[in-house]
């Protein structure tokens, strides 16, 4: 009886040995949930399209993985050309960005302008052109409204990036939502062009070098220039 008993024990026993020995070697990961393919996928790619402006450093916020998620969903959905449901993935991740906490990898200002770029151009590939031009419209005046609740920086009439303090205006996110927002400009004023407004498209893309100096080369475009 006794032996028989000892070996009903030799399981429990090996796993906990297992896990002892898992905890000295410091090798605890062995025991977590591992991330689903889908789930790395959703988070490489909206970091890659936030193109820098994101520093994932460690387990990343769930604003942030649900921001990822939504973008992954619809750039799928862009690949099999079902633009409307698209569409209506990035308002609702418009939506969240007003009520949920901002995530902390990334400046409110650059996740924003990030979806409402690919809300207009996911418009414009449905050539809902009208569209298009609200959505870069609403997104330049969303982004804007952001850096003067956030830094209290304000772009006046002659396009030139204002605040109360220059230390203010030289900080890395204000500098990150700049360039985000010459980007939104550029990307309007090839909507533009495409519509045959090359008039309108050179003061956005003057807009944007303002704001972002590498921008400056779009200037010389002859989809601008109109040569």
């Amino acid at each position: 009886m006794a032996i028989r008993r000892a070996l009903r024990l030799l399981p429990a026993v090996g796993v906990i040995c297992l896990y002892m020995s898992s905890l000295r070697n410091g090798s605890s990961r062995a025991w977590a949930t591992p991330r689903s393919p889908s789930q790395d996928a959703a988070v490489g790619y909206y970091t890659a399209a936030l193109k820098g402006a994101a520093q994932v450093t460690g387990p990343e916020s769930s604003a942030f993985k649900r921001l990822a998620r939504l973008h992954y969903h619809a750039v799928e959905l862009r690949r099999e050309r079902k633009w409307a449901r698209a569409s209506a993935v990035y308002r609702t991740a418009i939506a969240l960005q007003q009520h949920m906490p901002a995530a902390k990898e990334v400046p409110a200002c650059a996740a924003a302008a990030c979806t409402w770029l690919n809300l207009a151009l996911t418009e414009q590939n449905n050539h809902h052109f009208d569209k298009a031009r609200q959505a870069f419209q609403d997104g330049t005046r969303f982004v804007q409204d952001m850096m003067q609740k956030e830094f209290d920086v304000w772009i006046d009439g002659q396009n030139r990036l204002r605040s109360r303090t220059i230390a203010q205006s030289e900080c890395t996110e204000v500098k990150t939502a700049c360039k985000w927002l010459a980007t939104l400009l550029v990307a309007w004023g090839l909507l533009e062009t495409r519509r045959g407004f090359r008039g309108r498209a050179k003061v956005l893309a003057e807009r944007a070098s303002i704001l972002d100096g590498s921008k400056a080369k779009v200037l010389s475009w002859k989809v601008v220039r109109g040569i």
